[in-house]
């Protein structure tokens, strides 16, 4: 008992030092995948834009709000789908050529009193393994501009350090990830995904 304990103190100081970022969330990442893992892009062989909106808790003030429009393509001659025969099975068309997929989206979150809008470009590479699967490697780079609507601010204080920082009139914020993607005929589908982010002042 006394070692638990021990443990629980430990790992309560250890998280007085921990920090974290806040990332817009998107529940419908089951239509485009693109927006979670830099890697999809051109995995599906065909050009594809998208427009996703969220809003959650509607009517109260501050809640968060999030919209984005993505493009994403592969470059090949000829593009293949997921075709279905006449039984309802589908039929996995691989092409050997194009390998190269390209996406790029823009984005707008609001959250409280945080606001973020930002543009990605992303640069993927698809290589064709035995079998008909399909692994994918992606890089993207973003940067938004992050601020604080001062407007919902009160201040008690008027010479609050925070009037005058960057943060009410802005900063840019660089942001980059890599995704790899493993995709077979039969749907069978893995996804890693790496996060990091820079922020220079």
């Amino acid at each position: 008992m006394k070692k638990r304990g021990l443990l629980y103190i430990i790992l309560f100081l250890f998280a007085l030092n921990l920090n974290a970022q806040q990332l817009p969330l998107y529940s419908q990442y089951l239509f485009n995948k693109y927006l979670i893992n830099p890697a999809v892009a051109g995995a599906d062989g065909f050009t594809s834009f998208n427009l996703t909106a969220r809003e959650q808790w509607l009517g109260y003030s501050g809640a968060p709000r999030t919209y984005s429009f993505s493009y994403q393509t592969r470059l090949m001659k000829r593009s293949y789908i997921l075709k279905k025969t006449n039984v309802k099975k589908d039929v996995f068309r691989p092409k050997s050529d194009g390998r190269v997929g390209l996406g790029g989206f823009v984005f707008n979150d609001q959250n409280g009193l945080i606001q973020r809008t930002g543009i990605q470009g992303t640069y993927s590479y698809h290589t064709w393994l035995y079998g008909g699967t399909e692994l994918s490697f992606g890089l993207s780079g973003t940067a938004f501009h992050f601020r604080i609507d001062e407007d919902q601010i009160r201040f008690e204080d008027p010479d609050d350090p925070i009037l005058n920082s960057d943060l009410r009139k802005g900063v840019i914020v660089p942001d980059a990830n890599f995704g790899v993607y493993l995709l077979n005929h039969n749907h069978i589908k893995l996804a890693i995904i790496f996060l990091w982010q820079d922020q220079f002042s």
